[in-house]
């Protein structure tokens, strides 16, 4: 089995140090220690109600850990206002709030707010930061379209774009994908792994750092450099993807016999139930 409770490594971008969230007599996700650099995609696995939502939440300030202590790039959560963490996590919910009949171009621009306030001048960089980020997912030809008019792939490129425009340095994203078909699925997890990838796009010119839930294992092994898996409000595992796929791994994740197989084109391994 993979070791699961790892110390966090000096100058690592998220730091958690027994963690915990309850809620009365409920232990919700249990102490966890781990640290996480920056620069790469990670993924959330697990069954439904293994805290995975919780733990993303935690690291997004929507909920305050019960027990332990969460620092983000050295400094505990509770020492960052508010504007100044939305400068540097951009943070999607499982269920997004309705648009109010914006369109693309205004919703991306939201991604602004934590740079000029509600006050504030809409700068020329502000421009440039929500062009790039619509052009980024693909909307260029939507930014005047209502978003509650799109498809669901669509609606998700442009609360990604928003997120993008935002100019953080991490993402964090719950489920993503989770109503979307396969090619849709497979657009913004393209974008995900590219943001991965490439540098220029996270802070001082570094890759961006993505923390994403997603309840399909083999589309998670194909996007992420590592993966954190939960089960029962434990974190059981963690690693680098062919570190967890692995039959004895993956049966203690979903209490499933599951088989390991290499892609057919790409080598990279793929689950399946037995």
């Amino acid at each position: 089995m993979v070791e699961a409770a790892a110390p966090a490594p000096a100058g690592a971008l998220w730091s958690l140090h027994e963690t915990a969230f309850t809620a009365g007599d409920r232990a919700i996700l249990s102490p966890l220690t781990l640290g996480l650099p920056a620069g790469r995609v990670y993924g959330l696995i697990g069954p439904n109600g293994s805290g995975k939502s919780t733990l993303l939440k935690m690291l997004a300030r929507q909920i305050a850990p019960t027990g332990g202590a969460i620092r983000f790039d050295g400094r505990p959560l509770t020492a960052w206002t508010g504007r100044a963490f939305a400068r540097e996590v951009a943070y999607m919910p499982q269920f997004m709030p309705a648009s109010d009949g914006m369109n693309v171009r205004e919703l991306v621009s939201l991604g602004r707010y934590p740079w000029h306030g509600a006050l504030g001048r809409f700068t020329a960089e502000d421009e440039a930061r929500v062009e790039a980020a619509i052009q980024r997912t693909g909307l260029s030809a939507f930014r005047d379209r209502a978003v509650d008019s799109l498809s669901g792939g669509e609606r998700q490129r442009a609360w990604l774009a928003l997120m993008l425009a935002q100019g953080a340095r991490c993402l964090l994203l719950d489920e993503p994908t989770s109503a979307l078909d396969i090619a849709h699925q497979m657009e913004v997890l393209a974008i995900l792994r590219e943001l991965g990838d490439e540098a220029g796009t996270g802070a001082e010119g570094g890759a961006m750092t993505v923390i994403v839930i997603l309840h399909d294992i083999n589309l998670a092994a194909r996007t992420c450099d590592g993966l954190l898996a939960l089960r029962g409000g434990r974190l059981i595992a963690q690693g680098p993807c062919g570190e967890i796929m692995q039959p004895e791994n993956l049966r203690a994740i979903y209490g499933l016999d599951m088989g390991v197989m290499a892609h057919p084109v790409s080598g990279a391994p793929m689950s399946y139930v037995l």
